[in-house]
């Protein structure tokens, strides 16, 4: 049973998002959208955005494949453009025109010495509801301090290692001065965020990872998977792909059709406290797994001719950095990490600090809504 919610639900939700993406009174904000995208949510935004003292204008587009092209019109307004949202289900970013911009704007901790790129992008996750829900209205000052604590424990690591109860037993090395996908403060990286976010990118496939992960749900294709899909990994290359139903088979058509597509290239996991797994596994973009679990991905270069990228959650996975604990089953961040003294004095500002923490709550009645 859904929650039916009004524009004045996600009122916080779009504050903490302009504040996390470091918007500016004056900006020209495109609220790029299409067909599917949820109209409260839409409303929301732009009266947001209008209080604040932006000035929002709305595209709306018929759906944009994955892989395929943009229409020049959006590109041309994208470009004019002080601040591009991209307001789910819009996801163009493996698009051959948008990789086009490289990834120098995905480099965390990057604003600290480079201003920020215009338009800049904002990838809204925002489904229907999101922004009324705790994933979008915890406070953004508590889950960059969480950020650092985690970079703390992963920055000097060398070896990520995730086992599953399924059989997964995946270990890669990776160069801690690389982390990717984390946002440390408002505007971080400069050219894009996710909102909401909380997650950490560790391996990039510039190290070397063995063994075999399994797959639970896959981004595009909704809810979990008929059977869960297990990738064999050798040196960074996955040579045999088991079980994943329709999604095993899509995915061997795949290794034929794009030579290099079998490449290990990702390993993330989440820490923000307030992730839904339920959420995350209805929505086919999946965004608040990857803010909760591990999450594994493959596919090519980022410049190859034909760009592939397939990628998707190690449910209920465990996380170790060298040998040590970071998520724990059910996508529980380790609590030295989530209780860490400093992240608790930040928490107090809002509240009790175990409760501003706790990942759920019973006195939400089913709606997720209430801390």
């Amino acid at each position: 049973m859904s929650t039916p919610y009004e524009v004045a639900d996600m009122m916080i939700g779009v504050r903490n998002m302009i504040e996390a993406a470091d918007l500016r009174r004056g900006d020209q904000v495109l609220l790029l959208a299409d067909t599917r995208s949820d109209k409260t949510t839409l409303e929301a935004l732009t009266a947001g955005l209008r209080f604040f003292g932006a000035e929002p204008m709305t595209m709306v587009t018929e759906p944009i494949a994955r892989y395929g092209e943009v229409p020049a019109a959006v590109m041309e307004a994208m470009h004019v453009s002080d601040v591009a949202i991209w307001v789910w289900p819009v996801f163009i970013t493996f698009t051959p025109t948008h990789r086009g911009l490289g990834r120098k704007r995905e480099e965390s901790g990057t604003q600290l010495h480079e201003a920020r790129m215009k338009p800049y992008h904002i990838y809204f996750e925002g489904n229907g509801g999101l922004l009324a829900r705790d994933y979008a209205k915890f406070p953004n000052k508590v889950l960059w301090k969480l950020a650092e604590k985690v970079r703390e424990v992963v920055a000097p690591g060398k070896v990520v290692h995730i086992v599953d109860d399924l059989g997964t037993k995946l270990t890669a090395s990776y160069d801690g001065n690389r982390l990717y996908g984390m946002q440390f403060r408002a505007g971080d990286p400069p050219g894009r965020c996710h909102f909401p976010w909380g997650r950490c990118g560790v391996f990039n496939g510039e190290g070397n990872s063995n063994g075999e992960v399994y797959l639970s749900c896959v981004q595009g294709v909704a809810g979990r998977l008929a059977e869960p899909m297990r990738w064999k990994v050798k040196d960074n290359v996955i040579t045999e792909v088991d079980g994943g139903g329709e999604v095993g088979e899509e995915c061997k058509r795949l290794f034929q059709e794009v030579p290099e597509s079998n490449r290990l290239i990702e390993i993330m996991f989440g820490y923000h406290p307030k992730a839904s797994a339920s959420h995350g596994i209805a929505d086919p973009m999946h965004w608040e797994l990857i803010s909760k679990m591990p999450w594994a991905g493959l596919g090519t270069p980022r410049k190859h001719p034909k760009f592939r990228h397939m990628d998707g959650s190690v449910f209920n996975g465990q996380l170790y950095i060298d040998d040590r604990l970071v998520v724990d089953k059910h996508g529980m961040l380790d609590r030295s990490l989530l209780h860490h003294p400093e992240v608790l004095e930040v928490a107090a500002e809002f509240g009790d600090p175990y409760r501003v923490l706790a990942p759920v709550s019973h006195e939400a009645h089913g709606s997720n809504t209430v801390w």
